[in-house]
């Protein structure tokens, strides 16, 4: 194939985590594609070219993004300029709506090839983006098996890639090695903690983690709490660390699959690590806390009955959310101790099992997507 240039817009972490993954894809089939755009520390490690790095777009939340509005705007116009003075063969989105659906509008009336992968969430509120979607992009590709049908009752082509967190189901790691790598004494307990992947998801939800883990502490001995943080977010600059175990949490870079993996149970900020806890088989809780006045509007608009990525996709309640108000030490312990008890382990261990099932696909979904693009 030609050289060819291709503009790619992740807005968030697990988007930087999807895109690396496309852009690898992408290159089996043309490795002379170049990339630009906007993407974290993964995607760069696959060769972007940044115009713009994440963490700068790293915003959730209606009233919050409206606080840091100059911001993003400015980083809006500046993507249009920068996408019209590369003139890229493709323009590549990935999830983040609030953002990428006005650049589809925008880009779209330039006559750019634009493809979405990742849709918004539009099942579960703001149905009528379904129409930009269709309007504006050249193709759409989903990962969530219910989406296909959705979007076809509407007379919208979708294709459907399969999740490409389908095959953590298939990892093993060895607790033993892992206890003794991290001087974690065999008979402990491990608790994974997930507090977020932006920075303010962590200063909100941080305080409520600490005193769940000190509860936890009264009440059982021989426990050990490791932190995990994303690759685009650093906790110990956003937060105090107190000390939790002998040592203070340790963040894990490489490793977090493994953790997971190994851990008795996991406190899950909601998002796209629901989701990876469950196709890891670690039995958790999930999390979220918005500002008050986001939360109140979410209520009003949303369509569905769960948060976490988890449970929508299961459409099934297979783990406990504690949203909001609900969202306290002592009810995030008392979730915790409840998954010690092997009958409330096993019954989530076999919804896992069932959601696992759901979402096995025969083709890599990076490359059913890169494949879709280039047909």
């Amino acid at each position: 194939m030609n050289r060819e240039k291709i503009f790619i817009i992740a807005g968030e972490d697990s988007g930087d985590l999807h895109g690396a993954k496309l852009m690898a894809s992408i290159r089996q089939i043309n490795p002379k594609a170049e990339f630009f755009g906007i993407g974290g520390n993964r995607m760069q490690g696959e060769g972007l070219q940044p115009t713009e790095h994440i963490k700068n777009l790293n915003v959730i939340g209606i009233f919050e993004v409206l606080k840091h509005y100059s911001r993003i705007k400015k980083i809006f116009n500046s993507t249009i300029n920068e996408i019209k003075k590369i003139n890229p063969d493709r323009v590549i989105l990935i999830d983040y709506p609030g953002f990428n659906l006005r650049l589809a509008k925008k880009l779209s009336d330039l006559n750019f090839d634009i493809t979405y992968f990742i849709l918004p969430q539009v099942w579960a509120w703001k149905e009528s983006r379904a129409k930009i979607l269709d309007q504006c992009c050249k193709k759409l590709i989903s990962i969530i098996p219910f989406e296909q049908n959705w979007f076809s009752q509407k007379n919208i082509a979708v294709h459907y890639a399969g999740h490409p967190l389908s095959d953590l189901s298939n990892l093993t790691f060895d607790r033993k090695s892992f206890c003794q790598k991290h001087g974690i004494p065999d008979k402990n307990k491990i608790i994974i903690l997930m507090p977020g992947s932006r920075s303010i998801e962590i200063k909100r939800h941080w305080k409520i983690f600490e005193k769940t883990v000190k509860t936890l502490q009264e009440h059982h001995q021989n426990l050990s709490f490791v932190l995990l943080e994303g690759d685009n977010v650093n906790i110990s600059s956003t937060v105090d660390l107190v000390k939790i175990n002998d040592n203070s949490p340790f963040p894990y870079d490489n490793l977090q699959y493994e953790a997971i993996s190994v851990a008795d149970a996991a406190i899950v900020c909601s998002g796209t690590a629901t989701l990876e806890t469950a196709m890891l088989k670690c039995p958790m809780i999930v999390c979220y806390k918005l500002a008050l006045p986001t939360w109140i509007l979410a209520q009003m608009l949303s369509k569905v009955k769960y948060l976490s990525l988890a449970n929508l996709i299961a459409e099934d309640k297979i783990v406990d959310e504690y949203l909001q108000n609900k969202m306290t030490a002592k009810n995030l312990s008392s979730g915790i101790n409840s998954l010690f008890k092997n009958k409330n382990r096993d019954i989530v261990i076999e919804k896992y099992k069932r959601l696992i099932e759901k979402l096995k696909t025969n083709e890599n979904p990076y490359n059913s997507a890169a494949r879709y693009i280039y047909d």
